[in-house]
């Protein structure tokens, strides 16, 4: 399930990058995979595909604190959400869900409230699935890459930013390593100084 789940991902992210309006084009120089869980449940973790253009960076740099933080902070980019993989309407996220080892039943999910134990163990096993999954979309970005579809799309490679809303060491790393080396120094730097 955990490969069906990629191969099915990778499919939907490789067709709405390839199906992004011709006339953005030139005019995009990153894509994100915005990570979070839906409804704040480990259980559905989710991707959404964006994308910023340089006329609306140019446009919110009044806005933010510095040229960088317009570029890169995602509260100034466009939020303009082209798909989704994840999430508790994707059927091969939940069958890969519960066929992995860190299933546990939504009836046990409803008994948290009540059983700090079972609390605790329940946020162990969604932490540990939520990391498989997150490993599973930097292997999707650096595919993206490494099939050539970024490059043929938007001329060059261009940087797919993976993170949440919160900018720190993890999605950092994955950002990093989802990435062709060097292409997302510009992003790293700003982060590092910010």
């Amino acid at each position: 399930m955990k490969k069906r789940f990629y191969n099915q991902s990778f499919e939907k992210l490789k067709s709405a990058i390839i199906n992004i309006d011709k006339n953005e084009i030139k005019n995009i120089y990153a894509l994100s995979f915005w990570f979070y869980n839906e409804d704040d449940e480990l259980h559905f973790p989710t991707i959404i595909l964006s994308y910023n253009t340089k006329s609306n960076f140019q446009r919110n740099i009044e806005n933010a604190s510095d040229e960088s933080e317009a570029k890169w902070n995602f509260a100034y980019w466009l939020q303009n959400d082209i798909e989704q993989i994840g999430g508790e309407d994707d059927k091969s996220l939940r069958k890969w869900f519960k066929e992995s080892k860190y299933y546990y039943s939504e009836e046990e999910n409803e008994l948290v409230e009540d059983d700090d134990e079972l609390f605790d163990k329940l946020c162990a096993k969604g932490e540990k699935f939520n990391k498989e999954f997150i490993e599973l979309i930097v292997q999707i970005s650096l595919a993206l890459h490494n099939n050539g579809i970024i490059k043929e799309v938007f001329g060059k490679s261009i940087p797919i930013i993976i993170h949440e809303l919160e900018y720190y060491d993890k999605p950092v790393n994955w950002t990093k390593r989802g990435n062709p080396t060097g292409i997302v120094n510009e992003f790293i730097d700003w982060v590092e100084n910010m």
